[in-house]
């Protein structure tokens, strides 16, 4: 049973990946993009890094990977250091941090797999991912990103 979290990440992120076929345009939300999508060779691993960052954000409510500007933002994103030092993360427990860690993981063959990831123990409640909704979280982050990508395109007139 897929939860509704990832249900909503399926569906932002759904593209039809043929075994060991690989994508060569560069696109997608620059908060939510993976390094090798900027490095322009990517496959279905891009789509893990880009649930990764929905998760982060879910539970820290700000995006990991921020900056001024779409450079800045990219800069980050290819640095790809994960930080857990500031708040709220001393509150969020290690085995919270873990799948985000993997999921965040620079190289794409070294990163979970969208199923790897539904079995996490994190995620899964008696072997299934569980069904609650995460609509607090998810209205605040969206009323704070229309005003992040006011900023952004503002950025970019520069």
């Amino acid at each position: 049973m897929l939860s509704k979290f990832s249900i909503i990440v399926s569906a932002a992120f759904l593209l039809s990946f043929e075994e060991g076929q690989s994508f060569t345009d560069a696109v997608g939300s620059p908060f939510y993009v993976a390094p090798e999508v900027l490095l322009k060779n990517y496959g279905p691993e891009a789509d893990v890094w880009a649930a990764g960052v929905t998760l982060y954000i879910l539970l820290s409510r700000a995006p990991h990977f921020w900056a001024e500007t779409k450079h800045g933002i990219f800069d980050a994103v290819l640095r790809g250091h994960i930080d857990f030092d500031f708040d709220p993360w001393p509150l969020i427990s290690d085995s919270a941090k873990d799948p985000i860690r993997k999921m965040l993981c620079s190289r794409p063959s070294e990163r979970l797999t969208a199923h790897e990831v539904l079995c996490h123990p994190w995620i899964c409640q008696d072997g299934v991912a569980p069904d609650r909704s995460l609509d607090p979280a998810v209205k605040q982050f969206s009323a704070m990103n229309k005003l992040k990508k006011m900023t952004l395109r503002l950025s970019d007139i520069k």
